[in-house]
């Protein structure tokens, strides 16, 4: 399965969602956002709801055996919704810029990264403080030479918030991935806090695990919402124990569009 056509389509609904920002709200009250941070909204789209989040790029420097690694990429969720409390999701990363540097070599490699297929579900909760939602991507082969995985990846994402007051929350969120027999997973614990009705910031740990090696990772990130359905963000993480990436961090911009 191929969805390279996706990413021009994809494109065309930032520019679109961006040209219609200063006009009427669609939405009073549109749905939560996936971006930014490693977990993602519990709840689903409404049906026929659409959203689209974009990063502006993602940066990520690793080192890996004495390979430095610097990889640029603008990673795009098209986000569709079935009603039921479920959700379609449509991902890629239509460019990636990948630099690695050995010893003695470097190579500098090109291209669109893998193509992403997801389904979430919204929980049920006993109660109003609590809200819940799983997510399963399955992450194909269809990327450019050099940047796409061996292998299919399958992920299952669990995600609870805990709503303390009207403007704070803490959000935890597990991860489990394989890929052949291969397997990693990334644990974190998100604090948000509304600073008023259009700026937010939260805090970030996360514990990461792949091949046998782990690592703890530090960040923060902001978010502006100038109206219900459009939010900006600005994030970052850094490694401060084990083995993970020394360096993650991007901008990023979701636009939300109404249902009928």
């Amino acid at each position: 399965m191929d969805f390279n056509g996706y990413s021009g389509h994809l494109v065309r609904y930032l520019l679109l969602g961006m040209a219609i920002v200063a006009g009427p709200a669609l939405a009073d009250d549109a749905p939560g956002f996936d971006r930014p941070g490693y977990g993602f909204a519990p709840g689903a789209l409404p049906a026929g709801g659409l959203a689209l989040e974009q990063g502006l790029p993602t940066w990520t420097l690793g080192n890996d055996s004495g390979t430095r690694s610097s990889l640029y990429s603008t990673d795009s969720l098209l986000r569709i919704g079935l009603g039921a409390h479920l959700e379609l999701q449509l991902g890629s990363t239509p460019f990636n810029r990948l630099s690695e540097r050995e010893a003695t070599s470097s190579t500098v490699m090109h291209g669109r990264g893998d193509s992403t297929l997801g389904l979430k579900l919204g929980l049920p909760s006993a109660s109003d403080a609590w809200s819940w939602g799983v997510l399963g991507t399955m992450e194909f082969t269809d990327g450019a030479r050099g940047i796409r995985n061996d292998r299919r990846q399958y992920t299952l994402g669990l995600v609870a918030v805990q709503q303390v007051d009207e403007d704070h929350q803490w959000s935890y969120f597990a991860q489990d991935q394989r890929s052949g027999n291969q397997s990693s997973y990334q644990l974190a614990a998100d604090y948000n806090i509304a600073l008023d009705k259009h700026w937010g910031v939260y805090g970030e740990a996360a514990a990461v695990h792949e091949d046998g090696r782990s690592g703890m990772q530090l960040g923060n990130g902001f978010t502006w919402q100038p109206n219900a359905r459009v939010q900006w963000d600005a994030w970052w993480r850094r490694r401060v124990a084990g083995d993970a990436n020394d360096w993650e961090g991007g901008l990023g911009v979701a636009v939300y569009f109404a249902g009928p």
